[in-house]
């Protein structure tokens, strides 16, 4: 069953990534107000894990963003929140890895800083 439960975190986490960066090619002219939208889901995305870095301090005994879903999914596949595969990993690590690509926790972390800086300019064009 956690097996099973993982798998559908990690859909689900899948989900909402390619969402997030999906809609970067969404046209403004079929949801004019995509710019604004994204923005905001990116701070919640972005600040989720700021929060949830902070939160698990205690137990990782040192500061990383970390996404609710990757400490979630780590828990189901059986590692405690203290493991270092919860805060020292990141979806996008995984994904990458499952297409054969191996990056870095600090590639991961500039990639999400770089949707951030492109969606706020984003957003800053149209105020």
């Amino acid at each position: 069953m956690r097996k099973i439960s993982s798998k559908i975190v990690f859909l689900i986490h899948c989900l909402i990534v390619f969402f997030w960066c999906g809609l970067f090619f969404v046209p403004i002219s079929l949801w004019p107000d995509k710019i604004i939208f994204h923005f905001y889901l990116t701070l919640v995305i972005v600040f989720n894990q700021f929060i949830w870095g902070l939160l698990i301090m205690p137990w990782t005994k040192k500061y990383r963003m970390v996404c609710f879903l990757t400490t979630v999914n780590q828990l189901l596949r059986g590692d405690s929140i203290s493991d270092e595969k919860n805060y020292d990993h990141s979806f996008t690590q995984e994904l990458f890895g499952r297409a054969g690509l191996k990056i870095s926790h600090r590639f991961a972390t500039l990639l999400t800083f770089t949707i951030l800086i492109v969606v706020t300019f984003q957003y800053l064009s149209v105020k």
